[in-house]
């Protein structure tokens, strides 16, 4: 008797399993699709990267007066320059957007590298006093939005420990549509930017690593040397040399040099870069109230803008997707363009190549105790970023049009490809 409910024990497994598979394999060949459903370029969407100036004004209105209602209007331009930035750090990816009076439809395409298939999604958003998501496609398959939305509610949620999700859709009041435009009348943001400041701390505290450990060592460690008192600019090497001098100290194999490198470029990111990089690292700073900082910034080519360009690139490489720093470079540059802005900058785009390369060649376990040698008696800072005589820079959107009209044109990418060149002719770079 117990042999057999065994036996049929095992048969229903068998089959619920067998179910299991049929079933995932069914929405698997129900998702993938022959075709593509967006065949939008990058190139395009990111002619108006310049538009998200204002939106990115929007956004530090609200989060800096949090106890007031406001107003957030995103256009097609603002939202598809931001794909532009993820179509460029990843070519696999398509969107597009098209917003009207009676709705917002969002398509994206990912394609499945040498197999010849697409994965496609669409998503109809509609107007009224919430965020509502009418239906969601996945290849043939159509889910209802709010379905969909409860699920990732809850997802977040719970990854999170909190209840953030909720209190973030709890803020949108309203969603109105005109031609080309989308507007959120969101809420107070002041217990959204609460609960969100717990989330991250909490977070930072669960998922502490020894890289977070050392970056945060390595900035007290810089903020101690005395570079960091002198009243004139310093030049980015010599914070390099310290760093680096320090951590060949603390390396006795190449995977420590590998993770002593991270630290130093990314506490010099943090010190001479930006502070706000911190929040990309973790809890770091010896004193959350008061950021350190040298008395007077990093320089490369006696300019502070490049030295910030370098490190924090540098920086970005280590934390993103391969690809994404210059993307978001690249972008930086084509939101620089506006009125206001520096104007676009192949000088500045250089100094994110070279610290990108720099960044590679600092963690790759074959060149790393390398780095730390060349560091150590590192005398020019051509050593690390090219000259940069002959790089057009600030350039207006309409300059910028005139001569290259795109970023994927002729003429642009002989622009790259001379950065390129110059970078490749540097010894510390050539693997």
């Amino acid at each position: 008797m117990i042999l057999r409910s065994v036996k049929w024990l095992f048969i229903i497994i068998a089959v619920i399993v067998l179910l299991l598979i049929a079933g995932a394999t069914a929405v698997a060949i129900m998702a993938v699709q022959k075709t593509p459903l967006v065949a939008s370029t990058a190139t395009t969407q990111l002619d108006g990267a310049d538009s998200v100036n204002e939106l990115l004004g929007q956004l530090q209105r609200a989060f800096s007066r949090r106890e007031e209602g406001h107003q957030v209007t995103l256009t097609e331009t603002q939202v598809e320059s931001l794909v532009g930035v993820l179509q460029r750090a990843l070519p696999d990816f398509k969107g597009v957007v098209n917003i009207s009076p009676i709705g917002g439809t969002i398509n994206l395409t990912y394609a499945i590298q040498d197999t010849g298939y697409f994965v496609n999604a669409s998503a109809l958003v509609l107007p009224g006093n919430s965020l509502r998501i009418e239906q969601v496609k996945i290849g043939d398959l159509t889910i209802p939005g709010r379905y969909l939305l409860r699920f990732l509610e809850r997802t977040v949620n719970s990854y999170t420990d909190s209840e953030i999700a909720t209190i973030a859709l709890s803020r949108v009041e309203r969603v109105t549509m005109k031609s080309g435009e989308l507007t959120l009348d969101v809420g107070r943001l002041d217990a959204l930017l609460t609960e969100l400041n717990i989330v991250a701390s909490n977070m930072s505290v669960d998922e502490e690593s020894e890289l977070q450990r050392l970056s945060a060592y390595y900035l007290r460690y810089l903020s101690g040397r005395e570079i960091a008192l002198s009243t004139e600019p310093v030049s980015l090497i010599e914070y390099l040399r310290e760093g680096m001098a320090r951590a060949r100290e603390q390396s006795e194999t190449p995977q420590d040099a590998v993770l002593h490198n991270k630290a130093v470029i990314l506490a010099l990111a943090v010190y001479v870069g930006h502070h706000r990089v911190g929040t990309l690292v973790g809890d770091i700073q010896p004193n959350a109230d008061k950021a350190l900082k040298p008395r007077r910034g990093a320089v490369l080519h006696n300019r502070n803008d490049l030295a910030r360009h370098f490190i924090i690139s540098a920086a970005l490489e280590l934390l993103s997707e391969e690809g994404m720093s210059l993307a978001i470079g690249e972008f930086k540059e084509l939101m620089d363009r506006g009125n206001g802005g520096s104007g676009y900058s192949f000088v500045d785009l250089a100094a994110d190549m070279s610290g990108n390369e720099f960044a590679q060649v600092a963690t790759e376990i074959s060149t790393a105790v390398d780095v730390q040698n060349a560091m150590a008696r590192i005398q020019s800072e051509l050593e690390i970023i090219p000259a940069i005589e002959g790089l057009p820079e600030g350039l207006s959107k309409q300059a910028f049009i005139e001569q290259y009209e795109r970023v994927d044109s002729i003429v642009y990418l002989k622009e790259v490809e001379e950065i390129k060149r110059r970078i490749s002719l540097l010894p510390l770079y050539k693997r």
